[in-house]
């Protein structure tokens, strides 16, 4: 049984989104980001985090068309550096196979999704390679944020359940590009 049938369930209705869009609206607010990308990339990555929540997997589709969309972004800002969110893209894409290569190799078995890698592909693309440390990191801090979550309800992880990392890489690619790093 995964720890989804034991009653973590994200509300599937409109309360769910309703929450999530107050939220995001709130940061958004607090934040300078411009206000149509900004509402692009809180789309593709709400819809991309709750798939990945609700089906453990994230679609070529989505993936592909959030990656497209940041390439438009791209050519739609003039003052942007497209090399830096070129290199971003590419890093994104190979990052996540280099890691499960190494996991397969001491696990005997994978250990991350492919989906991953084309959905921080795509945010590669979005933010830019500087912003992908930060992005992996607070996703990584959001994931073991839920497993205490989940241990202090009860709710048995083990090194065999399978976790929605995307969920976690969406919510912190959108607090980077609302609050990214400035060195």
């Amino acid at each position: 049984m995964s720890f989804l049938d034991q009653g973590l369930k994200l509300d599937r209705g409109f309360f769910g989104a309703a929450i999530a869009g107050l939220i995001a609206g709130a940061a958004y607010w607090l934040s300078s980001a411009p206000f149509w990308p900004s509402l692009v990339i809180f789309t593709n990555l709400y819809v991309l985090a709750l798939y990945d929540w609700h089906y453990f997997r994230l679609p070529n589709v989505f993936t592909a068309m959030f990656a497209l969309l940041g390439l438009l972004y791209l050519l739609a800002t003039p003052d942007i550096n497209m090399a830096h969110h070129i290199i971003g893209g590419f890093i994104g894409l190979v990052f996540f196979p280099l890691l499960n290569l190494a996991y397969r190799g001491l696990r005997g078995r994978d250990g991350i999704g492919m989906g991953d890698a084309k959905f921080l592909a795509g945010i590669g693309l979005w933010l830019g390679w500087q912003s992908l440390p930060y992005v992996l990191l607070v996703a990584s801090l959001a994931g073991l944020l839920f497993a205490g979550i989940c241990w202090a309800r009860n709710i048995k992880i083990t090194n065999k359940t399978k976790l929605p990392f995307g969920t976690f890489l969406g919510f912190s690619a959108w607090l980077i590009w609302l609050f990214p790093y400035q060195g």
